[in-house]
């Protein structure tokens, strides 16, 4: 199965935010839509991430710097070294690469643009559902054979 057809299924909306919004503004964010990180977007206009924020990066600023950390910008935080994928990429390899990158969120690029992004729970359903299928077809085929 490709990235796409993951798209399709949950949809391609992004949640973002921009360099300067606080830290406090982007938990609230997160808190809100009940996810656990959000991509960064320049204020200039860009279809690219500038970068992404996660739960964790807020939890490590905030163990290091306490509740200052609420008040700094988006920018200081956001990974700005973004791993991503395509559409065309298949699952098993954007699971492949997030397992071996310790990443959870992958903003997904065509054309230029973010055209969505998946999680690792994103992954992890579509390759149980690849696996149910087929468990299901090899028992249609041991049935059919009886």
């Amino acid at each position: 199965m490709h990235v796409a057809a993951v798209l399709k299924r949950k949809g391609a909306d992004v949640v973002t935010v921009r360099p300067g919004d606080s830290i406090g503004d982007v938990a609230r964010t997160l808190t809100r839509h009940r996810i656990g990180a959000v991509v960064v977007m320049e204020e200039n206009g860009s279809a690219l991430p500038c970068g992404i924020v996660s739960e964790r990066d807020i939890v490590r600023a905030i163990a290091a710097d306490g509740a200052a950390a609420l008040d700094r910008p988006a920018s200081d935080l956001m990974t700005r070294q973004l791993v991503t994928a395509t559409p065309a990429d298949t699952v098993a390899h954007v699971m492949s690469v997030m397992t071996e990158r310790r990443i959870r969120h992958v903003p997904i690029i065509e054309d230029e643009r973010m055209v969505g992004v998946i999680s690792i729970g994103d992954v992890v359903k579509t390759r149980l559902d690849e696996t149910e299928m087929e468990v299901e077809s090899l028992r249609d085929f041991v049935a059919g054979i009886g």
